[in-house]
């Protein structure tokens, strides 16, 4: 074990490393330099979002111009701002987070435990995938929401149903990464490290688990929008509580920008769990040279 450590950190070890650690800059310039960066990136990255909303607002009537847009059909973003204040205001829609939030991290859950599982078995059983992936391929061509009032009927409008679909929605990007990420593992490295002696337990810790674990991270974070669909879609069918039924209430009152803030706050929501899933992505793997 200490012969493998020692050949491997002597290898990582070379020139031009060493000198590009002498040519770093010192540690308060590169965080200066990197937040710059980053607030360059946001900037550019939101300008097309305001340039938009500010053209739709103007279309909507505001400053006293014609309006091209009709608000009625498609809302209007100051109304749709005031929308998102009332739902906070009250308070009522806290519980209805929770509601969506839950259906969609245990499905999720559940998500990561059969894709990653199924991913493993079928990348070291090449029969099985043989016999698997057919089936696979054909259940994620099946629409999510063509699936869902089944799941209403077969499991009722409780938790299970939204959590369940929940699972099958992100279930397929986490197999398929888990899958794929298995099948690419460098066969080269595999049988260097064989020659200077790893058992399975060293091989798993230093081959398999770093090349699999950047795929398995990219498949949950497609699969945690693809969670968050499935439960508002099962909700948007069949509930009494979740942002899913908020937004179905609203539509069938034809309040288009209680609709849209609605969206608004499952967008936040979404953006919010990928900044979780990259934070802890950034910190797992934080052993990978930064392309940046």
């Amino acid at each position: 074990m200490r012969t493998i450590r020692n050949r491997t950190i002597s290898t990582r070890q070379s020139p031009l490393s060493s000198t590009h650690q002498k040519t770093n800059l010192p540690g308060s310039s590169r965080k200066r330099i990197t937040w710059t960066q980053r607030i360059q990136q946001l900037a550019l990255q939101l300008t097309p979002l305001v340039a938009i909303v500010f053209v739709w607002e103007i279309g909507a009537g505001a400053f006293g111009i014609p309006k091209f847009i009709e608000p009625a059909l498609v809302g209007k973003p100051s109304s749709i701002l005031q929308e998102v204040r009332q739902l906070f205001s009250n308070g009522t829609i806290f519980k209805h987070i929770f509601v969506t939030f839950q259906e969609a991290m245990s499905g999720l859950a559940l998500a990561m435990t059969g894709g990653i599982s199924l991913g493993i078995v079928l990348a070291y059983s090449p029969q099985g995938a043989r016999i698997t992936l057919p089936y696979v391929q054909v259940f994620n061509s099946l629409p999510r929401i063509a699936l869902a009032p089944f799941f209403i009927i077969w499991f009722g409008i409780g938790l299970l149903s939204k959590v369940l679909l929940a699972a099958l929605a992100a279930f397929f990007p986490i197999f398929f990464t888990t899958y794929q990420g298995l099948q690419s593992i460098d066969r080269e490295l595999v049988a260097a490290f064989q020659v200077m002696g790893a058992n399975r337990w060293q091989m798993l810790h230093m081959v398999i688990l770093p090349s699999v674990l950047s795929w398995v991270i990219a498949g949950i974070r497609t699969s945690l929008g693809m969670a968050l669909v499935g439960a508002l879609v099962a909700e948007y069918i069949g509930s009494t509580q979740g942002l899913g039924y908020l937004l179905m209430a609203a539509q069938g009152t034809l309040n288009v920008d209680k609709a849209w803030a609605i969206l608004v706050v499952l967008a936040f929501i979404s953006v919010l769990l990928d900044w979780g899933v990259r934070a802890l992505e950034s910190h797992i793997l934080r052993w990978r040279s930064n392309p940046r």
